[in-house]
């Protein structure tokens, strides 16, 4: 890797810091660090200096994240014979490289086992490798040198949490919670470690949702990183009483505010919020169709995910649940029901057909129907398009129902044939093997069978 000296020469034998790397001072301000950064990509674009646009992107997103640059300050003044091998492991991390990070960050703790900032970032790179377990070896070991910090805490649960220990990573949630209660972080932990108990309790939703409002009250000063709150209204959401119709929007449009106002990081925390909330049934969210869409707008990564496709589901049931109070018959409504059943639900081709027979036996009423349908809800119209189109231009009705009238009969035939099958009688198989006519007699007189037994 060429690293670069001022941006004007570059060698091979310094490592630079991020403040380096931009050209600015430490104490230098966001708006100094931004005209920094855009004058050397203006320099340095990324098809013509891949490498060193990495560097400066980097840097950027380090100084420019108040929390990352705070813990990139903490270990700012580490000991000269320490800072080049630090630096050079964050250059692995950074490329991805995190075998190699992780043993510069152990060449390091062994001379200098007190620097538990560099610890820390040795556990972050057992993580980014997905090797849990050796993550959690470190934290632990952070955690006996320092009982009391919160944070090390929630990153022990997370580790054991993700290597499925529910009951451990409840433990640390509970410890976390107790040394810092504002923790956003340590609720979403905590929640998600007590799911497991809360599943196996009879009234699980209710304490689910207690839980949720609890923690949301909890941190309702948290102004730091706040999208991190996104989880626990999707919580609440998710386990709210759908009678509160009112209490789960206002949870919506908490997470659309905070998606708006997060940034890159709200939308990735809103991209995983949408998704767990389209895993409810659809009924239970087509009244909540115009904050779903509000969300999705704000995601730019939403588009074709599953939860996409489910959204334009839940948006055709909410047209199907307006057409009643716009005046359409009920005899739609159930038409449309069916067409738009789950994919796992068998379509009744049956039922559709019956329903068929009666809009045409009273065309004349349906019609006008018909027409302020495919004007009003083209795309609800699209779902029955070839039968509306049909019963729209016929002159002759009665030949349509007799069609299907014979159809309905035909499926009801097969459907009775198949049911005569699976309960006929089974064939009469022989208890006993055959016996030939020259084989010797089952009785045991020694006498051919045709000449004893079988004569």
């Amino acid at each position: 890797m060429i690293f670069f000296d001022n941006f004007n020469n570059f060698n091979n034998h310094k490592q630079k810091s991020h403040y380096e790397t931009l050209g600015v001072a430490k104490t230098a301000a966001d708006a100094e660090i931004k005209r920094a950064y855009f004058g050397l990509v203006r320099k340095y674009q990324p098809d013509r200096f891949p490498e060193e646009f990495k560097e400066i992107r980097a840097a950027y997103e380090t100084l420019m994240d108040r929390q990352k640059r705070a813990e990139y300050d903490a270990i700012g003044d580490l000991p000269d014979s320490v800072a080049p091998l630090f630096h050079r492991a964050q250059h692995f991390d950074r490329f991805g490289r995190h075998d190699k990070a992780a043993e510069l960050y152990q060449t390091i703790l062994k001379s200098n086992p007190e620097l538990d900032k560099v610890r820390e970032y040795y556990a972050k790179s057992f993580l980014a490798n997905n090797k849990i377990g050796k993550a959690g070896e470190v934290w632990e070991e952070l955690c006996r040198r320092h009982p009391d910090n919160a944070f090390y805490a929630r990153e022990l649960g997370n580790t054991y949490l993700d290597r499925g220990w529910h009951k451990k990573a409840l433990s640390e949630a509970q410890r976390a919670l107790a040394l810092d209660r504002s923790s956003i972080d340590g609720w979403i932990l905590f929640i998600s470690a007590a799911l497991e108990d809360i599943k196996k309790e009879q009234n699980r939703i209710d304490k689910f949702e207690a839980l949720s409002v609890e923690a949301l009250e909890a941190v309702k000063a948290v102004k730091v990183n706040e999208w991190g709150k996104i989880h626990l209204y999707t919580y609440a959401f998710i386990a709210g009483d759908p009678k509160k119709s009112d209490v789960l929007r206002g949870y919506l449009r908490e997470i659309i505010r905070l998606i708006r106002e997060g940034g890159r990081a709200g939308q990735r925390e809103g991209l995983n919020a949408f998704t767990e909330i389209l895993n409810l049934p659809s009924g239970e969210l087509t009244g909540f169709y115009p904050e779903l869409k509000e969300m999705s707008d704000l995601i730019p990564d939403i588009k074709d995910t599953l939860a996409w496709i489910r959204l334009d589901a839940i948006r055709l049931d909410a047209e199907m649940e307006s057409l009643v109070g716009k005046g359409f018959p009920e005899i739609f409504c159930d038409l449309f029901r069916i067409l738009n059943a789950d994919d796992d639900e068998e379509v009744d081709e049956v039922e559709i057909l019956l329903i068929e027979y009666f809009i045409l036996k009273d065309k004349h009423l349906y019609d006008r129907h018909l027409r302020r349908l495919k004007e009003e809800f083209p795309e609800l119209y699209d779902l029955h398009r070839s039968f509306f189109n049909e019963a729209l231009r016929t002159r002759n009705p009665e030949k349509m129902m007799y069609q299907r009238s014979k159809k309905i009969k035909k499926l009801e035939r097969e459907s009775d044939i198949s049911d005569d099958d699976s309960d006929s009688e089974q064939p009469i198989r022989r208890a006993q093997p055959k016996v030939g006519r020259n084989d010797p007699c089952p009785c045991g007189s020694g006498k051919k069978y045709k000449k004893c037994c079988g004569a």
